[in-house]
């Protein structure tokens, strides 16, 4: 049989394509048809069909139905049984062209049928066509391992970030916890020595803390912005423990040196608040807080929006504090006369919107007062 030999030399690219048929002339009118363009294997039976597939890793099987002994459809089962074959499609060619007879190839798992006799057109239009879907399945393959390859790879590293994330997120809370125990033992502090020489001092920098709070909240801030300025505001004036008593409890009007002086205290608020485990909201208000809309404030001389909404909110209320309680060098002025200095100043000293919100609000500014007085 000349024709029913392997031919080489084998290519790396052509595909390679098993035929089982107990007819040699078969094998020969197939070899022909074929010959020029695949790397034939050939098996006269369907024991030696199984070794061949086997063995030699075709790319299809050209599969006879009608075989002594082992049959085409007992041996198309026995490929689709085995790991090693069962993926290798199957083409059967018969005589048969009973439905049932193509119904239980397909249920075995051949993809398609060649009937005998064969025509050339039709044999290469089937096999081109089922190795051309191997290969696009192969291909398909491929990418799905990459991509469950990629998918295991990216949930590592998402498990990985989602873990830097926590110990991150940790180490933010325990620094804020810090941040805010440092800041709390500074009010305190404050409180304390404000009290040995003014108990209404140490009322006056908690009412500071609840009056921005509310304000902060009315402005529309976030709860952590409210959070923070309630606790940061009471500050505002830590510089203050770098002037000596005789300037802060002065009856009557600063010299021009004095005033210089007392400037100062937003300098040395500032500086004292400089460490980097201190919120920068806290350094704000004690640096701003003596800054005006218009620009004439100190001490550098910010302008509207420039100014950080913190530092303009502790002015107005801070502001509001002063004018309605007593001080050594003047008596407590009437809610009345408050809110007209207050409203003139909108613009000039305070920031416009803040005092529309804060004179809309009076009563819930002086139930704060009253509850803190």
């Amino acid at each position: 049989m000349s024709k029913t030999k392997e031919n080489a030399p084998m290519h790396e690219k052509q595909p390679k394509i098993l035929l089982v048929d107990d007819n040699r002339k078969n094998l020969d009118v197939l070899s022909e048809v074929l010959d020029n363009q695949f790397v034939l294997l050939f098996a006269l039976d369907g024991v030696s069909g199984l070794q061949r597939a086997e063995a030699g890793q075709p790319d299809l099987i050209l599969l006879d139905v009608m075989m002594p002994d082992l049959d085409g459809f007992e041996t198309c089962r026995r490929l689709k049984a085995s790991i090693h074959t069962a993926a290798i499609p199957v083409i059967f060619m018969t005589a048969l062209s009973e439905t049932p007879d193509k119904v239980k190839g397909f249920s075995l798992g051949a993809v398609d049928y060649i009937t005998k006799p064969f025509q050339p057109e039709e044999v290469l239009a089937r096999i081109n066509t089922h190795l051309h879907i191997q290969r696009l399945q192969q291909e398909l393959q491929v990418k799905n391992t990459t991509l469950k390859a990629k998918n295991e790879e990216l949930e590592e590293k998402n498990l990985l970030l989602a873990d830097r994330e926590t110990h991150l997120k940790h180490l933010v809370e325990e620094k804020t916890h810090k941040i805010e125990n440092i800041t709390l033992a500074l009010v305190n502090a404050l409180e304390h020595a404000n009290a040995l020489n003014d108990d209404d001092t140490g009322r006056h920098i908690k009412r500071i803390g609840v009056y921005s709070a509310f304000l902060a909240e009315l402005a529309g801030c976030d709860q952590d912005f409210v959070k923070r300025i309630k606790l940061y505001a009471p500050l505002h004036d830590v510089g203050k423990v770098g002037l000596p008593d005789t300037l802060l409890k002065k009856n009557g009007r600063y010299s021009p040196e004095e005033f210089i002086a007392m400037q100062n205290h937003v300098v040395l608020g500032a500086s004292l608040l400089e460490n980097e485990g201190i919120d920068l909201m806290a350094r704000n208000i004690a640096c701003y807080h003596h800054e005006k809309w218009d620009g004439s404030g100190y001490a550098e001389g910010l302008v509207g929006e420039a100014i950080p909404l913190e530092a303009r909110i502790v002015a107005l209320v801070d502001a509001y504090d002063a004018l309605i309680s007593k001080r050594v060098y003047k008596e407590a002025f009437s809610e009345n006369r408050t809110d007209r200095i207050i409203r003139q100043d909108a613009g000039k000293h305070f920031d416009p919107h803040l005092v529309e919100i804060f004179l809309a609000h009076k009563p819930d500014i002086i139930a704060i007062r009253q509850s803190l007085t």
